[in-house]
């Protein structure tokens, strides 16, 4: 493991507290109104998974060859922000036992805020972004998910960072390597529900564990919502170039304009689209998942989530 640490001073002001994650659980509207608060600087680039462990890291790489960014490069993004709070939000450091220990040798003291969803809920929702980006070529949601033991054995797609869609989502196994790290009292959970229902609310508990001021409105508005590529070959395109484009380009841009013309482009082929009904067989294979997380996490942390069975029991049966 590379070493982060670093001397604290004002050339080297970065994040003091991180948004682990876990993904489609919420992080990134989250993120948004936490960049709204004036005590708060939010690091303009979501995903940065600068402390993202070798594993983590190759995984999510689309093509070989992606250079990981110079921890100056990644201070670089906090230089101007204002706030005497500044946070990271990257929702694959939760997955990763590695990131945690990363994190830990750059800022031992930093606050973690991790969000979880009913992996029911969670899947699916994260399945259909990987589709969008171009990253999961098998559509249907069922053939997919049937897919997670063999993908475990013998790898996933190229950027699929996790093993499996299952193992994105053991979050009692992940909270309490953070816990072993960092200590209880320095991770804030919220539950998605929760976070759903009354959004104010647990963005007031959030800015009480972070010690800023809890009164502060942000604007509530829909961040991240669903999406369908509208041409999916040319998404795929976009994401995963032939190798002779991808080396013309390295000859006559940089790799900050190819990532803003990659991001620009996957905009300009997106729709924003409701997703569709869960398939009961769906919920009925991962139903022992979620079983086992409302036992784990009452164990670990005594949350009582009973509402998750009552959710995941009613789409299964139909």
């Amino acid at each position: 493991m590379k070493s982060f640490a670093i001397i604290p001073g004002p050339m080297t002001r970065g994040p003091d507290f991180f948004l682990i994650g876990a993904p489609k659980c919420g992080t990134s509207a989250l993120a948004d109104y936490l960049g709204q608060h004036p005590e708060i600087g939010m690091c303009p680039r979501k995903e940065t998974h600068f402390f993202a462990d070798d594993q983590l890291f190759g995984r999510q790489q689309m093509h070989p060859g992606r250079r990981r960014k110079t921890l100056t490069e990644y201070l670089s993004w906090f230089e101007t922000l204002q706030g005497r709070r500044l946070g990271e939000a990257s929702v694959w450091y939760l997955y990763s036992r590695g990131s945690g220990e990363r994190i830990k040798a750059f800022r031992p003291d930093a606050q973690l805020i991790a969000m979880i969803r009913n992996p029911i809920t969670a899947v699916p929702a994260l399945h259909s972004e990987f589709v969008h980006m171009g990253i999961e070529p098998v559509r249907d949601l069922e053939s997919a998910l049937a897919l997670d033991e063999e993908r475990v054995r013998g790898g996933a797609p190229p950027g699929f960072p996790p093993a499996s869609y299952r193992s994105a989502f053991r979050y009692a196994e992940q909270l309490k390597a953070y816990f072993d790290l960092f200590g209880r009292e320095s991770i804030h959970i919220v539950v998605f529900d929760d976070f759903k229902r009354d959004t104010a609310g647990a963005f007031r508990g959030v800015c009480r564990f972070l010690g800023v001021d809890s009164d502060f409105d942000p604007e509530i508005r829909i961040v991240n919502a669903n999406k369908e590529a509208r041409v999916p070959g040319f998404q795929r395109l976009v994401k995963r170039p032939p190798t002779s484009v991808r080396r013309a380009l390295r000859v006559v841009t940089t790799e900050d304009s190819r990532e803003w013309l990659q991001s620009r482009l996957s905009r300009l082929n997106t729709r924003n689209r409701p997703r569709g009904r869960i398939p009961p067989a769906v919920a009925a294979a991962l139903l022992p998942e979620v079983e086992n997380q409302c036992r784990e996490l009452r164990e670990l942390i005594g949350l009582d989530l009973t509402a998750w069975l009552e959710e995941s029991d009613r789409i299964a049966s139909g």
